[in-house]
């Protein structure tokens, strides 16, 4: 399988506006926290200046966003991609040999709700994310 690359993208802006995303935080503090998204096969991570921006084969991308979501644009391959976040306790879930129902029965929930703690459907508190690591045999910010 080949390596994943994910990158942190910052999102900016109030509730009811169109946010805005990009690949640094805002320098007042005013963004999100940034979340891990995947990039699409054959973009990577750069930097220049110490500013992250993500190259394809035609050069650097833009972020962009459509229905509230970050979408990467490679303007000279004429291509768009809506990007998904790192589905991270999916992925540790995996590489601890567990199934969604293994997990559901070890926090006493059910697989549709494990599901939507992976698919980030619903977002797991920090205290549910303690729990979750625990039984992964992984640390809390692993799973964030």
């Amino acid at each position: 399988m080949p390596e994943r690359m994910v990158i942190r993208i910052y999102r900016w802006g109030e509730e009811e506006e169109d946010p805005v995303f990009a690949f640094f935080p805002e320098e007042n503090g005013d963004d999100d926290g940034g979340r891990d998204y995947v990039l699409p096969a054959g973009y990577t991570v750069d930097s220049e200046d110490g500013a992250p921006f993500v190259r394809g084969a035609g050069g650097s991308c833009i972020l962009h966003s459509h229905n509230g979501l970050p979408v990467l644009v490679d303007e000279k391959e004429k291509r768009a991609f809506l990007l998904e976040r790192d589905r991270k306790i999916e992925r540790m879930r995996e590489r601890a040999g567990l199934t969604r129902g293994d997990l559901a029965v070890a926090l006493g929930t059910s697989q549709l709700e494990v599901y939507r703690w992976e698919t980030y459907e619903v977002e797991a508190g920090t205290a549910l994310l303690g729990r979750i690591a625990r039984i992964l045999g992984c640390r809390t910010e692993d799973l964030t």
